[in-house]
């Protein structure tokens, strides 16, 4: 559907975003006349956007270090009734922080590993898409036992801290700064993500390498069903 948002046009899958459909479906009732939808601007629309097309790990990548734009976002998502965590619970988000995304079956495609050492079509995407989950959670969730919830999201947290192979350290240093924000750490907690954070600025550009080289190089593997497949391997 196209529809403009503030001064820019898009070509949205409505069904994505709750509150734009039924802004449109409003509009046509109201005006059967209409044939170009407008709504004023929305805050970082554009991110918000990439997050629900591509996935929200992408939003870590549009937006600094500043949680001011991160608290924006979330707000964004939540006044489009964008559902960012469904029924997860932070048990399950934990669970998908630690998984890896495979599309393909690397044993029986035979895909060699690539000159780092990385199986071509490995990546972290539903991790990082979970770390964006975590985030939102942090900033918006509303917990029964803050106290108690907040022992399992510092477990989550120093988790994404100190994987510095699966998440890049924008994504890092912004669900720890979120953390700290919204919950009061002790001096243990605080000393266990500073050694969790250690990394050399040497480090930093293989970090970025590590993050962009399972999406960006290589680009989106190609959906591909082996169950149809009839050739041997």
């Amino acid at each position: 559907m196209a529809i403009k948002i503030g001064d820019k046009n898009h070509d949205i899958d409505l069904s994505k975003i709750p509150y734009l459909s039924a802004f449109v479906d409003f509009q046509a009732r109201a005006q059967p006349q209409l044939t170009e939808f407008i709504h004023g601007p929305i805050p970082l629309f554009d991110v918000a956007l990439k997050g629900v097309e591509s996935g929200y790990r992408h939003c870590f990548r549009a937006l600094s270090t500043n949680l001011t734009q991160y608290h924006t976002l979330c707000n964004t998502y939540d006044f489009l009734c964008v559902d960012i965590l469904g029924e997860l619970t932070i048990d399950n988000i934990k669970y998908e922080l630690t998984i890896d995304d495979i599309k393909f079956d690397l044993k029986r495609a035979k895909i060699n590993e690539d000159r780092c050492g990385m199986p071509l079509y490995d990546d972290y995407r539903v991790s990082r898409n979970a770390a964006f989950r975590l985030l939102y959670l942090i900033l918006l969730g509303e917990f029964k036992d803050e106290v108690k919830d907040s022992v399992k999201i510092f477990s989550a947290v120093r988790f994404v801290v100190s994987d510095h192979k699966r998440f890049m350290w924008k994504t890092r240093k912004i669900v720890r700064a979120a953390y700290e924000d919204r919950f009061v750490s002790s001096a243990k907690q605080r000393a266990s993500l500073d050694r969790s954070a250690k990394t050399s600025p040497v480090n930093l550009s293989a970090e970025y390498y590590s993050d962009v080289s399972t999406e960006l190089w290589w680009s989106e593997p190609p959906e591909y069903d082996y169950a149809t497949d009839d050739s041997d391997f």
